[in-house]
């Protein structure tokens, strides 16, 4: 079938001459080389479950609580822990039984033991979808987007899909039609609400059920910083400041819109510098890190940072360089300090933001909470930096987006198990 399907496609193409587009091109082969994976692995899924009536090479299939588990949960990356754990431990204090599928094999939730927990790694990509798009449960939830657009489908045997954002950033930053064909999503706070309203009425697809619960990964972030404060006690202090560039991935980043041009005049001043890329960025901008790490490589005074957890570059950083990534607001909301950004047009193709009328909460919060750095300033970023540190009315812009993007703080956790046990209710 699928040797098929790739002779039909160069049949197609050599009798065609239209012209398509760079960014329609992509998404099309993305979405036949999609279909084609899904279905190969999806077949080699099904024949292994009908040989071994099996889901894990580690335990049993009665050791697996599928019959009494109402809610499964999926985890894409470890890096997601912060966001899970402590949803996980609310809904086992409820004794609610849960299954946790991860793509990261040394994801930290394996080392949380309990009997109402049981967790599997399902591998990556295809070979996770294949596992995902066959699950029965009552409720799915997870971080990741975009289902039921490319290789992550919804599957029959679940009776709602919920979305968890991870960011204070609206929804409409993400790719197209991301929430789309979510049943519920679980937002940071109210500002999330109008985008994905008018993404319904624009799209006519069905009307999400929204709550408001807060940011479990932020209320984690809360704890690990003091305790990374009583580390820094202890760590050398050389009365340098410390600035963090956490430039985010993609065609947006700061990497591939400044490079070296702003880069080399931050690291040749007297600072402690702390350069985290974000996860995405090993895969997606491989070559441009490699690029800087070697060029940076006999700079004393450059740190990388490309941990999981990114508390203790957050708690080190004085003041942080950035572009459009969320780890903006982790830093603003958790810590209370000043951001600086280059000045550039985030590009809204390929997301959902360029359809909405009016400007995404992001683009139009990012101002107030940053100094905004102009490129024919570059060689001025000592004295931008000095200033930015010590702005009193970024500090108080700052504490007001707080309250509009990370509501119920400290609380997220304990909000979202109990929405869960109420749906769960219902049926």
């Amino acid at each position: 079938m699928i040797l098929s399907v790739i002779i039909l496609f160069v049949i197609i193409q050599n009798s065609l001459f239209c012209y398509i587009d760079p960014g329609t091109g992509s998404l099309l082969f993305s979405a036949l080389f999609g279909i084609i994976g899904t279905l190969f692995f999806l077949s080699k899924a099904l024949i292994i479950k009908l040989k071994t009536f099996s889901f894990s090479k580690n335990k049993s299939a009665e050791s697996v609580p599928s019959s009494k588990s109402k809610i499964i949960i999926y985890g894409e990356d470890k890096r997601y822990y912060n966001v899970f754990k402590p949803i996980i431990e609310e809904l086992i204090n409820l004794e609610i039984p849960i299954i946790y599928y991860s793509s990261s094999e040394d994801d930290p939730i394996f080392e949380i033991k309990n009997d109402l927990l049981y967790s599997e790694f399902i591998g990556t990509g295809n070979k996770a979808y294949a596992k995902l798009n066959f699950i029965e449960t009552d409720i799915c939830l997870m971080t990741t987007p975009n289902l039921d657009v490319f290789q992550l489908k919804r599957s029959k045997g679940v009776k709602k899909y919920v979305h968890i954002t991870h960011s204070s950033a609206e929804t409409s930053t993400y790719c197209l039609y991301s929430l789309d064909f979510f049943d519920a999503v679980f937002l940071n706070g109210e500002h999330q609400i109008r985008d994905i309203r008018e993404l319904e009425r624009k799209r006519n697809t069905v009307v999400k059920d929204l709550y408001v619960v807060g940011n479990p990964y932020l209320d984690e972030l809360a704890k690990r910083k003091e305790i990374e404060e009583i580390k820094n006690k202890f760590r050398k202090n050389n009365d340098k400041r410390t600035v963090l560039i956490a430039p985010s991935w993609g065609m947006n980043c700061l990497f591939r819109r400044f490079g070296e041009k702003l880069i080399d005049n931050i690291v040749d001043l007297n600072y402690n510098i702390i350069i985290r890329p974000h996860p995405q960025s090993l895969i997606s901008d491989k070559e441009i890190i490699e690029k800087f790490e070697k060029r940076y490589k006999d700079k004393n005074n450059v740190k990388w940072d490309f941990n999981s957890v990114n508390i203790s570059s957050l708690s080190r950083a004085d003041i942080m360089i950035s572009d459009f990534s969320g780890v903006i607001f982790d830093y603003a909301f958790i810590f209370g300090k000043p951001v600086i950004i280059p000045s550039f047009t985030f590009d809204k193709r390929g997301t959902d933001a360029i359809e909405i009328d009016e400007e995404v909460w992001t683009f139009e919060t990012l101002p107030k909470i940053s100094f905004k750095l102009d490129e024919n300033n570059f060689s001025n970023i000592a004295n931008i930096i000095e200033d930015s540190i010590n702005n009193e009315i970024l500090k108080n812009n700052i504490l007001k987006a707080k309250e509009e993007a990370y509501m119920y703080e400290g609380q997220a956790s304990k909000r979202a198990a109990l929405v869960l046990k109420n749906m769960l209710n219902e049926f």
